[in-house]
């Protein structure tokens, strides 16, 4: 997976990111629309954390959704 732990540079970046085609696609092979959960462990020299609570990290959506509460900005969309 993406976010395997022994990949030094996984652990370098102190983070990592699943690409949507990853869950797309086999073995998962989710639907668009569905929600995505996770849960994750620390592991460091002392060991390993327990797991955290799950949670819901996004819903997987073939196209962004539109913007919401926009708003105009005179001093930037007025010509002077």
């Amino acid at each position: 997976m993406n976010c395997d732990g022994t990949s030094s540079t996984i652990v370098a970046a102190n983070s990592c990111s699943v690409p949507v085609s990853s869950l797309i696609t086999s073995p998962f092979s989710l639907p668009f629309g569905s929600s995505v959960y996770a849960k994750v462990k620390a592991t460091n020299l002392v060991g390993s954390s327990d797991y955290s609570t799950i949670g819901n990290g996004g819903v997987l959506l073939t196209t962004p959704g539109p913007p919401l509460s926009l708003s105009n900005n005179v001093a930037v969309s007025t010509m002077t």
